[in-house]
């Protein structure tokens, strides 16, 4: 284990300045001078295991963000969801511990323009949207938390059921009421993975996204945050049994509506 290091603020903003200059550096590169330089980082509280991201691996299905969410959660065991906000933290990994990785798994355009655009999306983390979906590392990180908290589904369950789809977790991580409420965001998870293992209609992207739609208009009367488990867990069946029980009869009128077109 090892000291977790988080870039200054000037080195994080001379990074991110310099993007275009350093194109060559981001492709086949090399961001060494910013470890070999104790005035562009700094110790924070707690540990990493380095042994446990040597084992993250580039690839683009569900299998492969699973192992890769488990292994940079277990890295980092004393991480706090407050010290996870800081873009010093993520951007430091993605420029000198996972460079290689991050490059890899998001690999930079070759037009300079695109390239600068896709780099301060993915090698960078400036706002909640960018830690918890664009950033190359702490992405991983925040999908492995959440479903850390999940009640009623094992963790590991509960991250597949995420990672099914690239629609479903948007839908779900996109909406700050679902993910911060550990009872809701625990009773979608079970209901998706309920319908997984029977039928699995729900996981159909106009089932699922409706469902969300559903949630989110209730929302509109109902304080969501503050919903017990049960309470959870009742709403979101009812929600999901209405977007099941709903969806033939449309299909039915879009069925009729075409014969007489």
């Amino acid at each position: 284990m090892t000291k977790i290091r988080i870039l200054r603020h000037a080195a994080l903003g001379a990074l991110r300045a310099d993007v275009e200059r350093n194109l060559s550096r981001y492709r086949d590169g090399d961001f060494e001078f910013l470890r070999a330089d104790l005035l562009n980082w700094r110790d924070a509280t707690g540990t990493i295991d380095e042994e446990a991201l040597r084992g993250l691996k580039v690839g683009f299905g569900p299998e492969f963000e699973l192992e890769n969410c488990q292994a940079v959660y277990a890295s980092l065991p004393q991480l706090t969801p407050y010290e996870a906000r800081d873009e010093r933290l993520w951007t430091y990994f993605c420029h000198v511990q996972l460079l290689d990785y991050s490059r890899n798994r998001w690999p930079i355009p070759e037009d300079d323009e695109r390239a600068a655009a896709h780099i301060r999306l993915h090698f960078f983390a400036r706002d909640k949207r960018g830690i918890e979906r664009n950033n190359a590392v702490s992405r991983l990180w925040w999908m492995a938390h959440l479903c850390s908290r999940v009640v009623g589904l094992e963790s590991t369950a509960a991250l597949r059921i995420l990672l099914e789809k690239t629609d479903i977790r948007a839908n779900i991580i996109e909406r700050p009421t679902v993910s911060q409420s550990v009872p809701l965001f625990s009773a979608i998870l079970c209901e998706l993975a309920a319908s997984q293992e029977s039928d699995g209609r729900l996981l159909e992207r106009a089932h699922y996204r409706r469902l969300m739609a559903e949630i989110n208009s209730i929302g509109g009367y109902r304080l969501l945050d503050y919903l017990r488990a049960d309470e959870a867990r009742h709403l979101v069946a009812a929600a999901a049994t209405k977007v099941l029980v709903e969806a033939p009869a449309k299909a039915r009128v879009i069925d009729q509506a075409t014969e007489a077109a």
